[in-house]
Order: structure tokens, then C-alpha cells, then sequence
């Protein structure tokens, strides 16, 4: 007999396979045992990850549905993502979205519809709910205030809302009031259910969250902000940290009542976008010293209607836009102070045709491009100054089941929850497994990328 494909070197195969696009990896491990005990292998995960590039992480919407698809937006071979010097006749970008799931919320109910063999709707229905309204009194105490009557879709409660990502983990949060509820990596299928929180003496809301990672301990921990339904609220924060079995008090936020957004971890600081009435701000808490630490003034105050925050090539930026201007600022935290500096400002140059919102930024590359994401549109721009079309537009298409679509910048992680969590207690759940009956309409239907020309778009 000749040589098989178990006969090649481990090393080399490894060399190999940590290049595929992570779609294949996963292909790669029903091969044989041998790539299998390879790729499963911690080693060969901490390998992949310290090499892996952030991608975009699309999920789809859609109100009237359960919806638990995600779609990791990546190059198809080694040429990589950046689309300078692209051939702007091709109708199609060599990119590849590979499909993967994240865990339901109450899945248990939903199993136990279909094993009763009931057939899962294709679109939901209103459903009433009776709710108790409370208020709080001269003396800051909830008081019963009666009972009110809301509607809401009959899976709601089905769905979680995608808070952000860390290093290859995704933090969920309930669909109403919004608390952190789960972590999972979408790429191992695995996922964790987070403790209640501790009970308080008044009413609390919460206003922000966020998972972040450690450098100095080595941990993840998820961060929550409540502040007091009162007319004087106090601000408090929460920490978690994953494989413990509670939280803990960090004392007082320093932040105002509005909600925070754009949750966002760059070396080992959680960060919030925050905007009121008085102007814009961020905010930042250290996950090594559970401290809350100061923010240089943003380059703008005006509203942050049209504003963006997230990690750019390791650092946090901030993206705005505003008079046919595109403007990213990067934080320079290499000096004895942080400073905001302008990394790329953009011209659309299509005026009153240019569409206005909120742009994301997903990816820098090295020579200057930059791609964003606009959900409004579910699509993908790509700018380059070089491009002889400077930008490239880049729709999300088989889209028609779904009302809308959010993206993120994620990085993906074949590191298991099993080596992160710092305790073992926590029960690891796994997606696909658990709901592997369970089949939700348009759940089978995938998502391409197709190219237009931007000046002629229809806005």
C-alpha cells in the first residue's frame, strides 16, 4: 500500500488546516480520527486563535419568527478579505457565509411544542399578556399600581438580543429587560446559562452590559449597570466572572441615566457609548482592577444619533457621520495619555444620494481599506482610496424572510468554554445537540454577498 493522508507529519498538516476558513476546519474533523484528535486538541485551538482575524458576524431579524441563525462573513481562500484593486464586473465577491446557531432562550418550551407534534408557525401572531404596573412612591418603594394589558409576538420570549462579542464568545441578554443571560461560542456549539443577579431593596433598570476579557487574571467577566427607578437614581455595577456561580458588587457607576450602547473589550478594558442631551461620551471600566477609569472628551459632542463605537484592528474607535463625511477616530493609548486621533475621513461624494445612518466599522486593513456595515440598508461598504470606484457596495441578498439584520466584528474561537470557565460546577450546554429536533422556519435558507455599483444604488 501507498502512503495515506494519516501518514503526513503533524506539524504540516497543522500548518495547513489552521489556514482554511473555519467552515472547512470543522469539515476537516470528519475526515479520520487523526484530524479529529488534531483539531480537538487545546493546543492546536489556542494556535488557530492567536493567528485568527476578525470577521464580520451577521445575524438575521425577523420579528414575526424565532430566529437563532448567525452568519460569519469570510474569504473564500488564502487571497484574504481586503477588496483593493477588485474587479468591480463581477457580480459576485469571493466570500463565504458559513451558517451557525446560538442557543434559545426558554428552548424547553419550544422542544416540548414539537415533540407534541405541533408544526412551528411561519410567522407569529400577537398574543396578549397581562402585566402588573407598579410605580414608585414619595418614599422610593415600588407600589402595585393595577394591571395593564400589552401585546407582543407570540416567541418573543424565545429570542435572545446579542449584546457583543470577546474573543471569540458572544454575550446574550434577555429580550425584555435586557440582563446578560448567556455566553456562547457559536463555532463549538457551546454555550452557558449566567446566574440571577442579587436581589436589591428598590427597583433597578439597567441601563448597560458587557462581556470583557482579563489579561492580568485571565478571566472572563460580564459587567452589568443598573441604576434605580427613582427620580434621583443612584448608578451601581455588577461583575460576573464565567465559572463562578454569582455576582458582586463594584460599586457606583459613574455615567448618566441614559442607556449605553456599543459595548466594546480592547485590551482588557470594557468600554459604552453614551449619549444625551448634554453631548456624547464613553465610558470605561479596567477588568483587571474592577475600577471605573476616565475617557479623554470625545472629538465631537454634538448627537450621537449617527455614531458608531468598536475594535479596530485592537483598538477602540469611534465612527460618525455627518454633511456627506464618514469620519473613524482610533484611541492612541501608547503615550503617557490617551489621545483620539482621525484615522481615515471619507467623502461619499453622491450627496442628497448617499445614505445617512449608522456605519460600523468591521475591518482595517493595512493598505487603507476599511469596510463598514449599514443595517438600516443590510449591507456591507467597502472603501478604499486607491480604487479606481473608491467604494464598493456589497448587499446582503436572500434576505426577504428577515426584517433586518445586525453585524459584528467577531472573532472565531475553537477554544472550548471548558478551558475558559475558572470553576468546573458550571453546566456546559451544547446548541446543536439540544435542539437538534427542533426545526424553525427558514432555518435552512442561506445568505450571499452581491456586489452593485454604490452610484447607482436606490436608496
Amino acid at each position: 500500500m501507498g502512503p495515506s493522508i494519516t501518514d503526513v507529519p503533524k506539524s504540516v498538516l497543522q500548518d495547513v488546516i489552521i489556514k482554511l476558513p473555519t467552515k472547512s476546519i470543522i469539515m476537516c474533523k470528519s475526515v479520520c480520527k487523526t484530524w479529529r484528535s488534531l483539531i480537538s486538541d487545546p493546543a492546536f485551538a489556542k494556535l488557530h486563535f492567536a493567528q485568527a482575524e476578525a470577521y464580520p458576524m451577521v445575524r438575521p431579524v425577523d420579528r414575526s419568527s424565532v430566529s437563532r441563525n448567525l452568519f460569519l462573513v469570510e474569504p473564500e481562500d488564502s487571497s484574504g478579505f481586503d477588496l483593493k484593486d477588485h474587479d468591480c464586473n463581477r457580480s459576485r465577491v469571493d466570500m463565504n457565509l458559513s451558517k451557525y446557531k446560538f442557543p434559545l432562550c426558554h428552548a424547553e418550551e419550544l422542544l416540548d411544542y414539537h415533540r407534541n407534534g405541533n408544526v412551528m408557525p411561519s410567522h407569529e401572531t400577537e398574543r396578549e399578556v397581562h402585566m402588573k404596573i407598579t410605580k414608585i412612591d414619595d418614599n422610593n418603594n415600588e407600589v402595585d399600581w393595577g394591571e395593564g394589558i400589552a401585546f407582543m409576538m407570540q416567541y418573543d420570549h424565545n429570542n435572545y438580543n446579542l449584546v457583543n462579542s470577546c474573543n471569540g464568545l458572544l454575550c446574550l441578554s434577555d429580550f425584555f429587560v435586557n440582563y446578560p443571560a448567556a455566553v456562547c461560542n457559536p463555532i463549538t456549539g457551546e454555550f452557558i446559562n449566567l446566574p440571577h443577579g442579587p436581589k436589591h431593596e428598590k427597583a433597578m433598570t439597567l441601563i448597560g452590559s458587557g462581556l470583557g476579557f482579563s489579561p492580568r487574571t485571565n478571566e472572563y467577566k460580564v459587567v452589568r449597570i443598573l441604576k434605580e427607578r427613582t427620580p434621583d437614581p443612584n448608578k451601581v455595577a455588577e461583575i460576573h466572572t464565567l465559572g463562578t456561580g454569582s455576582w458582586k458588587s463594584v460599586g457606583t457607576a459613574p455615567c448618566s441615566d441614559s442607556e449605553l450602547s456599543f459595548p466594546t473589550c480592547v485590551k482588557g478594558m470594557l468600554y459604552w457609548f453614551c449619549d444625551e442631551w448634554t453631548g456624547c461620551s464613553v465610558i470605561s471600566f479596567d477588568l483587571d482592577t474592577e475600577e471605573f477609569q476616565s475617557v479623554p472628551s470625545l472629538p465631537f459632542r454634538e448627537g450621537g444619533r449617527d455614531v458608531s463605537m468598536g475594535d479596530l484592528g485592537g483598538s477602540l474607535c469611534l465612527c460618525k457621520t455627518k454633511s456627506f463625511k464618514i469620519n473613524v477616530w482610533v484611541m492612541n493609548d501608547s503615550g503617557p495619555q490617551k489621545l483620539w486621533m482621525k484615522k481615515i475621513s471619507i467623502r461619499t461624494g453622491f450627496r442628497r444620494r448617499w445614505p445617512d445612518g449608522v456605519y460600523i466599522p468591521m475591518k482595517y486593513f493595512e493598505n487603507d481599506g476599511l469596510l463598514m456595515f449599514h443595517s438600516r440598508l443590510n449591507a456591507f461598504f467597502y472603501y478604499h482610496p486607491g480604487n479606481h470606484s473608491p467604494f464598493i457596495y456589497l448587499k446582503l441578498r436572500e434576505m426577504k424572510k428577515y426584517s433586518s439584520s445586525e453585524a459584528i466584528s467577531h472573532v472565531p474561537s475553537f477554544i472550548s468554554l471548558k478551558d475558559i470557565l475558572v470553576g468546573k460546577d458550571v453546566e456546559i450546554l451544547n446548541i446543536n445537540s439540544r435542539c437538534a429536533v427542533l426545526k424553525l422556519p427558514g432555518e435552512t435558507e442561506a445568505l450571499s454577498l452581491v456586489e452593485e455599483n454604490a452610484g447607482s444604488i436606490r436608496f
